[in-house]
Order: C-alpha cells, then structure tokens, then sequence
C-alpha cells in the first residue's frame, strides 16, 4: 500500500490545473499527421496527469473513457521509466482489432522505441517470441505486442509445425504426392463415416451383450469369439469391414502426416511464462512491466484468460490495466481484475464478498444450494481502499480539452476465408486497370468485390450462387466494442452495403443484443420514426442502431456516443452528414468517437480499406481550404472521386508488387492521365483527434 504522504501527493497530482513533465528522448516533437504534414506533438494536461499517476503508482487500473488517449499515456510512461531503470522490458497484450494500432501508434510519435507485433501462424508466433526473448539486447529498447488469443494459444509448452518448406527445397514429385495423399485421407474419411453409421444404424438397438461384443471388435481390431447368442456370419461380415475401413483409414492418415512432417516439421516450443523466465536467468536485472489493455476481458477470475495471464503477472514488477468499462456488471469484476494487478488488496474471494456484498443462498438443482450476491455494502470503505491503484476520467470532466469528434482506426485482421476471397477480388480489380476506359463497370464489380471481401465471406457468392461462409474479422471487432467499452452506451453502426446490415443484425441476436435497423429497404415513415425513437430513448434497452445512407436521411440520433464505420463511404460530404446525425444542437454528449473499422491482410499488408480511407482523408483537405473546418456537408462530392482515388493508391501499389511482375503492358494508345501537382502543405488545425503529447515545461 501507499504511505500517507505518496497518496495526498498523488491526489495533488490529479487534481493539477497545470502539469508540468519535463521532456521525454523517447517522445517525438514533430509527428506526420494523416496529409503527409509535419505537426508538432502536444500534450494534454490530464494525458500529463496520467503519465505522472503511472510512474507514481507500479500496480495502476486506468479507467480513462474511450479515445483519451490511454496508449499514449502509457507508451510514455514506459520511456520515463526506462530513464530511471533501462532494464524494464514492456509487454503488451491487447485485442486482436487493437494489436495494429499499439503499433501504429508507437512508430507514429516514439522514438528509438522498436516494435515486435506478433501474429500469423504458430511458427511466426514462436519466431517472435524466439527473437524478442532469447535475443535480448539491453542496449535496444523494445516492447513486445500480443494479443489475449496469443496468451490463451501460446501461454503452456505445446508443438508446432515449423514454416513450410519452398518448392525448391523439396525433392521431386513431392507437391503431386501430398495432393494425393490428402485426397486419399479425405475420401478414406468418408468412406470411414459411412462404415460407422451402418454399425450405428444397425446396434442401436441391439441387446447390451451384442454392443458390448462390438465395442471389444472395435478395442481388438478384429471379430473373434466366442460370439453372442444370435451372432451371424453376416455380421460378422459387417463389423470386419468396418474395421478394415478403419485401418485403411489410420494408414492414409499416418502417410500424410508424414508427408507434412517432411514439409514442415514439428517441434516442441516454450510456453511465453518460461520465455520470460529464460530471459531474467541471461540477465538477471531484467524487470518485466505488463500492460493488459481492454482488461475487462479478464473479469471471470475462472476463465483461462484470467489464470494465463495472472501466470505472466505473477513474473512482472510493474502491471497496468487499461479499460474504460471496468465494472460491467457486478462488483466482482472489479475483484477479478484487482486478483491480477494487486492480489494482496483483496486476499481472499469470500473475505471480499463478507465485507462488500450482500449475500443470500439461492435454489438450483437436486435440491443444492449456492450464495449469490444481492446487493452491496460498506463502499466508500471499497473506493478508498482502490483510489491508489485507480484513475478514472471520463470525457466530460476532461471536455475542455477534447475536440467534438474523436476518430480512431481499427483494424481488423481478415480471416483466412477473407483473405482468400480478397485475392481473388484484387486480382480482378487489377487486372481491369490495364484495360480502356470501357471497363469502368467492371472495375467498379471489382472493387465492390474488394470491399464486401474485407466485410464479410457472405456478401460474395460462390461458383453456384451461394454465399461464402466463415468469420468476419470486422463482425468480431464490433461484438468486442460492444461488449467492452461502449456496452452500455448508444452506437450507431453504418455499411454502404444493405445485405452487411442483414448480417450484422442477425448476428446480434444471435448473441441477445438488441437492435434496430433503418436502410433502404424499411420505406414505412412511420417505422422508420419508430426505429428511432426507440434508439433514442434511455430506458428502451435498444443501444444499437443499423444504417446504410438510404437509412441516414433526415433522422436524428444524438443520442450516440459511438459511431462505427463497418465500411466508409465514398464522399466526404456522405461522411460529415452520417457523423452529423449524432453531432447536432440538444446532445447529450460533449464528444463522441468515430471508429473507422479497417481490414487488414494476415500478411500484414493494407487494404481497399485504408485506400478509400486516405481519399477521404484527402476530401476533407479540400472541404477545409474551400469552406473552412466548421464545414457540415455544405460541400458535395461527386459519387466515385474516392473510388478513382483508391484505384490510383491500389495501381501505384501494384507496381512494385512481385506478384504483378509478369502482368501485360497498357494497351497501345491508351491514354495515361497527367500526373497532378501534390497541393502545397499548409498549417491545419484537425479536428480529429490526435492523442499527442510532449512534455516541454508548461
């Protein structure tokens, strides 16, 4: 626990009007904002305020609102620390939508700070954790990022299959032999489901003594008597063949697992806690500072996340948590969280539920009996024990410093259906920008196919018309916002596409999440208001809304707080009136987040995604120079500039891309467009939000 003096010191701290930090070597002063611009890194005072807390306090759960900034925060304070002691050694575990963005930010404003992101297959995992652990240079400074579904995958000694090896190191006929055999153990499988359900179909309900004699058959691997009362040579027949199935079976299989032996081999690996300890017995002064961000995810004390990571903490000197929903439900996931980063504060589950909780024992089956929480007490005794180890700002308390809109990037790793289904589309997308000018409908199929690729498998069809099924990286980025920081809180979802909506929706109630739709399709005015007004009333239990632009004309929902874009649309005017259906006169909320939802190749390449991204961005530049920043849709954008945008980044990408290197050369006499004049920088002012800091004397 703190002493007396440290905590009135800190509570000096967070309550200073003006904070002065003095200057970070691992901070930048100038940063390239999103036009390609120099701007210089500013701070905010309570982003200085956090900082500070975090230096303060080794063991810290910062509650900070969505889009205050919590990654810079920390990303700073791990250089203050390593000023004072250089042999810390960060690491972090956040979100899969998130993973990407630590690193961003990072290269963004840090200096002489490397990242190593893991991600892909296991043996890429493991290569990461080889060079970051087993490689460590005291004289870098390097933090390592994973993810919680890395922790849950990696965290205890398991095998993997090393990288696969090129065609050129495998002998001859190799390729031809391994399609062979998998077609083999895929047509001996079914062959094999076949035999199992003749003997099913026929023993179900056969006398016990008979089951019994063909449960030994199947322990021996062969018919032998003596036989039950009834057996016949026809049976015998039966089960003889199944068997033979069988060891047909476990023979194709046993070759083509050594065929994938010979093209990957396996080996054994570390789990990540063992990693860690390898490392503090090569350097004994090393110290590890762990940092869990989105930490509510570790709320269920039972749960393998929870007991995975606690293992990691255990091994670590300084722990952060970072989450702005750290109670969602019960006071006990304040005790679960509290479990990892200062066990001693509350020692014992059932000393924590006498002291704050009121009990009662309720009813389940067999007449059991188990104690449920009712109720709470004695809670002011509950803040001042975590005030410490607790800092808590929410966007109103700090609403003189933030801007109207707070914009965030998340992206969004594909799945490996979308990433095989965006090759397909991004080949065709391609290949019509070597075409004439009459492809223009074909190129557009195309880059549709791109979008709808890194939306969902469901909104492309197969050879036979059916849609592609597999999971939506983007759908999964959206169930994780809204059962982590903006549960609770009303959210605006928008697709360009009416079917993304149709899934979305079905997915939510799937998963008990009540929701209302407007797009095209729901032309009834009065359904339409309805919808609405059900979202925008406090007491509905309806916190999600889903709109196309069809949808978004002319209705009002400032009540949002949050606004996902599942997919951007092509105009920045279509942007400012989507975002301006929560911005308006009579909002409840000072400042709302956008989040731009941006898919990701497993490759770690960019997408469509981030393309029509940067030429809206590029729109915006224009609307400010022709109509200022208080711009609201006044300036109208033709539909397609950003997709011809887009396709310009993608056939400028695919120049240098190996991938097109044998591609034909442009048609003769196609015209080729002049190239056009960057347009000359200039002082801006965004407002979206930039989490920034430098901590030159106030």
């Amino acid at each position: 626990m703190l002493e007396a003096a440290d905590l009135e010191s800190l509570r000096v701290i967070r309550t200073k009007e003006e904070m002065t930090i003095k200057p970070s070597p691992y901070l930048k002063d100038k940063y390239v904002n999103d036009f390609g611009e120099e701007a210089e890194v500013v701070v905010r005072n309570y982003q200085k305020i956090g900082v500070m807390n975090l230096l303060m306090v080794p063991w810290t759960l910062l509650g900070d609102d969505t889009g205050l900034g919590k990654t810079l925060e920390v990303l700073s304070a791990i250089g203050y620390v390593w000023l004072k002691e250089p042999d810390y050694v960060p690491v972090i575990i956040t979100t899969k939508s998130a993973l990407f963005q630590w690193e961003a930010e990072t290269k963004r404003f840090m200096q002489d700070m490397e990242c190593v992101t893991v991600c892909g297959e296991p043996f890429r995992r493991h290569a990461s954790y080889s060079e970051f652990f087993l490689n460590h240079d005291p004289s870098k400074r390097r933090l390592l990022i994973l993810t919680y579904d890395n922790v849950m995958y990696d965290a205890e000694e398991s095998v993997i299959r090393e990288q696969a090896k090129k065609a050129k190191d495998l002998r001859k006929g190799f390729n031809k032999e391994l399609a062979s055999a998998k077609a083999d153990k895929k047509a001996a499988d079914a062959l094999l489901e076949a035999q199992k359900a003749i003997i099913q179909d026929r023993y179900a309900g056969a006398l016990l003594e008979v089951q019994e004699f063909v449960r030994e058959c199947s322990k021996k691997g062969s018919v032998e008597g003596p036989f039950p009362a009834g057996w016949t040579p026809e049976e015998t027949g039966i089960v003889e063949r199944c068997l033979e199935v069988r060891a047909d079976q476990k023979e194709k299989e046993a070759r083509l697992e050594a065929l994938k032996e010979e093209l990957a081999p396996s080996r054994k690996v570390p789990g990540i806690p063992e990693y860690m300890n390898w490392l503090k017995e090569a350097h004994p002064n090393v110290k590890f500072m762990l940092v869990m961000d989105e930490m509510h995810k570790l709320k269920n004390h039972k749960s393998q996340f929870h007991l995975k990571v606690q293992g990691m903490a255990l091994l670590s000197e300084r722990l952060v948590g970072m989450t702005a929903t750290p109670v969602k439900n019960r006071l006990m996931e304040f005790w679960s969280l509290f479990r990892i980063l200062r066990p001693d504060l509350f020692p014992k589950i059932t000393h924590f539920q006498n002291e704050f909780c009121v009990m009662k024992m309720q009813k389940i089956s067999r007449n059991r009996q188990v104690p449920v929480v009712v109720g709470y007490r004695n809670l002011d005794e509950f803040v001042r024990r975590i005030e410490p180890f607790y800092l808590s700002r929410k966007k109103h308390d700090v609403a003189k410093e933030l801007p109207e809109l707070i914009s965030l990037e998340v992206d969004c790793e594909l799945s490996e259906v979308q990433d095989g289904l965006y090759d397909m589309a991004e080949a065709g997308l391609l290949d019509e920008l070597d075409d004439d000018e009459d492809s223009t409908a074909e190129t557009l199929k195309a880059i549709t196919a791109c979008l709808q690729a890194v939306d969902a498998p469901q909104l492309l069809l197969d050879a036979d018309g059916e849609p592609f099924q597999g999971e939506s990286s983007k759908l999964e980025a959206l169930l994780e916002l809204l059962d982590g920081t903006a549960e609770g809180k009303k959210v605006i979802v928008y697709s360009k596409f009416e079917k993304m909506v149709s899934i979305m929706e079905e997915r939510l109630v799937k998963e008990k999440i009540k929701c209302v739709r407007i797009t095209g399709k729901e032309t009834d005015p009065k359904k339409r208001r309805k919808s609405a007004e059900t979202f925008q009333d406090p007491n509905s239990g309806v916190d999600v809304i889903l709109i196309t632009s069809a949808g978004s004309e002319s209705i009002n929902l400032q009540a949002a707080e949050h606004f996902v874009f599942f997919d951007l649309p092509w105009s920045y005017g279509d942007y400012l009136q989507l975002v301006g259906r929560m911005i308006r006169i009579g909002s409840s909320h000072n400042t709302v987040c956008a989040h731009h939802f941006l898919g990701r190749r497993l490759s770690g390449k960019q997408t469509i995604d981030h393309h029509v991204h940067k030429a809206l961005k590029s729109k915006k530049k224009l609307a400010d120079k022709v109509a200022g920043e208080n711009l609201k849709g006044a300036l109208e954008f033709q539909e397609g500039d950003a997709t011809l945008d887009a396709l310009a980044m993608l056939q400028q990408e695919a120049k240098g891309s190996t991938r097109n290197e044998k591609r034909l050369p442009p048609k003769p006499g196609a015209k080729e467009k002049a190239p056009q004049a960057p347009e000359k920088p200039r002082e801006l002012e965004e407002k979206q939000y930039m989490s920034t800091l430098d901590f030159s004397d106030v």
